[in-house]
């Protein structure tokens, strides 16, 4: 909020960049105390301290004035609000996901919470988890202090997406206003690649996808904002820094452009675009290649994608037409095709697979497709009203048929949250649980019982799961769990591997099938104490 007082920008403008600077603050000053040993909420409350203090300031000072929303940044923020309110209502109504990304984040959260350190470093500098991007659970950390974990995860992640159509809405109004509308409802609902991060868990990413944003409109009303910014997407994902650079270096070679003679720059755009076209072939991208090879993947691509049609006419007008705008968003996707184009086809791999660095392509897309419908409807208001609530329309239709489309198959039953919130309930002291599968780890975010099927495994046998599922009366598993030495081992078996053995839910074939268990667990040796959907036994 204090960002309000010195942005040059308007209302809206200042708030979004607002959020964005409040999360790269609240992510550095909670990663410096993690380095230094001391408890991240400490820095973290000492600057929200200093910034209320600000806002106390601002308003008594009239200095800032949050009356200065007119009607289209109010309806802007409606859809925002929208958005969030199905994010949240679907997260509350699947509970969680059954497994995959969005667990390890948790479970990391949890970790800050029990007094653990994340290690933070760079990029190809020491082993993969010390550099693994922790901004994200830095900045949630502060938010699960006075919430639970669960509530974190369900909402905070919706709320840092719902923000990113507004940083575009920015970035455009603060060029053509006539625009704008439309690129916030194509940013936020009819790209799935937006709201995808929801779905496989893939929250450093989109905070990072966020801060991307909102370097871009830094560069445009304050730029003293953007070393912040970029610092914050290193913090959150070094993958879309990468993206950052790249983008932020086309959009200053594109404005360099301008100042050339019209013949120069159609001498310069012929020659990029040949030597792209040479590129790819001399040099085989794998993954585009097999869109078109396998009619599955095509066919999904083309769901996935189906909105570039309105920002293939919106390049056309950009191209035309030459203006700030035009050049910052054809440099923007230009930069991001590029980027794909050498994950894809080797040079640069290491920083990420094409499909995940494809995701980023959807927010230029948005600022070209709005340009076309602001072309369409031609300044007629009735036309313009029209058109935003069919893409409304349209776009939460999508959103809720594609996050619908993942619930019955990756979301947690609802048996298995009430036994993790059974076994919460309980207040069993010096309790470890063997969960049989990856649902079961959930236990850990949750409850604070140490799983053996987790990041964290606390001393257990990593084989152990394994030989629970073979066989749970074998001496020799009975001997590993006597060695834990504590007094509450739980067994879970979640509903999933009960009822649907060998399930593999999306994005998960790194975890793998959950097993086919033998359920043979002999009352001399274990108490069935839970019998729920899922089940629960305890070593004797």
């Amino acid at each position: 909020m204090p960002f309000l007082q010195s942005c040059r920008g308007r209302a809206l403008t200042g708030l979004s960049l607002s959020f964005a600077l409040g999360c790269v603050l609240l992510t550095i000053s909670g990663v410096a105390g993690g380095l230094i040993g001391v408890d991240p909420l400490i820095p973290q409350a000492s600057l929200l301290i200093i910034c209320a203090a600000a806002c106390v300031y601002g308003f008594a000072h009239h200095v800032m004035d949050i009356g200065r929303f007119d009607r289209d940044d109010r309806i802007v923020i409606g859809i925002a609000a929208l958005y969030l309110i199905i994010g949240v209502l679907f997260f509350n109504r699947i509970s969680m996901w059954m497994g995959g990304d969005a667990v390890a984040h948790a479970e990391l959260i949890r970790t800050l919470l029990d007094g653990g350190k994340l290690p933070v470093g760079l990029p190809r500098m020491g082993s993969y988890w010390e550099y693994y991007p922790k901004g994200f659970h830095y900045y949630a950390y502060l938010f699960a202090r006075v919430f639970s974990v669960e509530d974190v995860v369900q909402v905070l992640p919706v709320v840092i997406t719902s923000v990113t159509p507004l940083l575009i809405c920015s970035i455009v109004r603060e060029t053509r206003a006539e625009a704008a509308t439309y690129a916030t409802v194509l940013a936020a609902f009819l790209f799935p690649a937006h709201y995808s991060h929801l779905i496989w868990g893939g929250y450093p990413t989109a905070t990072a996808e966020m801060l991307l944003a909102a370097s871009v409109l830094s560069c445009i009303v304050e730029i003293r904002a953007m070393p912040v910014m970029l610092l914050g997407v290193l913090l959150a994902h070094a993958r879309v820094l990468a993206i950052a650079i790249a983008v932020l270096s086309s959009w200053a070679a594109a404005s360099s452009l301008r100042r050339l003679r019209r013949i120069h720059q159609h001498v310069l755009l012929i020659a990029a675009v040949a030597a792209v076209a040479l590129y790819i072939i001399t040099h085989s991208p794998d993954y585009l290649m097999s869109i078109f090879s396998d009619r599955i993947q095509a066919s999904d691509f083309v769901a996935r994608w189906y909105p570039s049609i309105l920002a293939l006419l919106g390049s056309v007008i950009a191209l035309l037409r030459d203006d700030r705008l035009d050049r910052m968003a054809l440099a923007w996707a230009g930069a991001v095709v590029v980027v794909v184009l050498l994950a894809d086809s080797g040079p640069l791999s290491l920083i990420g697979t094409p499909d995940r660095l494809l995701l980023e392509l959807s927010l230029p897309l948005s600022i070209l497709g709005a340009l076309a419908l602001a072309r369409m409807e031609g300044g007629d208001l009735i036309l313009r009203r029209s058109f935003i609530l069919a893409l409304l329309l349209v776009g939460v239709i999508s959103m809720m048929v594609v996050l619908e489309s993942y619930a019955g198959s990756w979301g947690m039953p609802r048996e298995d949250y009430d036994a993790i919130m059974w076994i919460k309930a309980q207040n069993m002291s010096d309790a470890v649980c063997v969960n049989l599968d990856e649902t079961g780890a959930w236990i850990y975010p949750l409850t604070g019982i140490r799983v053996a099927r987790g990041r964290f495994t606390g001393g257990f046998s990593y084989s152990l799961p394994g030989m629970v599922i073979k066989d749970p009366n074998d001496p020799a598993v009975l001997e590993a769990i006597e060695r834990l030495g504590r007094r509450n081992v739980l067994i879970y078996v979640s509903s999933v591997s009960i009822r649907r053995p060998g399930h593999v839910p999306p994005f998960a074939e790194h975890a793998g099938a959950y097993p086919v268990v033998n359920m043979s667990f002999s009352p001399e040796h274990y108490d069935l104490i839970y019998d729920r959907g899922a089940r629960i036994y305890r070593f004797r």
